[in-house]
């Protein structure tokens, strides 16, 4: 089965959100239709992403995921980007 990651750009916190809760929100929501394989934060080019990796049996099924993960982290904060990418080898495009 394909692994797949969906990165979420996140913006500006809501009023009485939660920044922690973000990545443990988004990864809530993609295991409760799949399996999660990993979950990570970092930063790019100043922004703040969240990266939800799972396992989905093809492309159309992960881009049915990848927004379920956006509107959990979306309770907490503003998702300004979301990005699909599927592991080709080492390498992981866009979908």
């Amino acid at each position: 089965m394909p692994s797949y990651r969906v990165v979420l750009t996140v913006g500006r916190v809501h009023p009485g959100g939660n920044a922690q809760a973000v990545l443990p929100a988004a990864a809530n929501a993609v295991g409760e239709l799949t399996t999660v394989e990993a979950k990570s934060v970092g930063v790019r080019q100043g922004r703040a992403e969240a990266t939800v990796r799972f396992a989905a049996t093809d492309d159309e099924i992960a881009k049915q995921i990848a927004p379920v993960a956006a509107q959990g982290a979306g309770a907490h904060a503003e998702i300004i980007g979301v990005a699909l990418r599927r592991q080709a080898g080492t390498r992981w495009p866009l979908v």
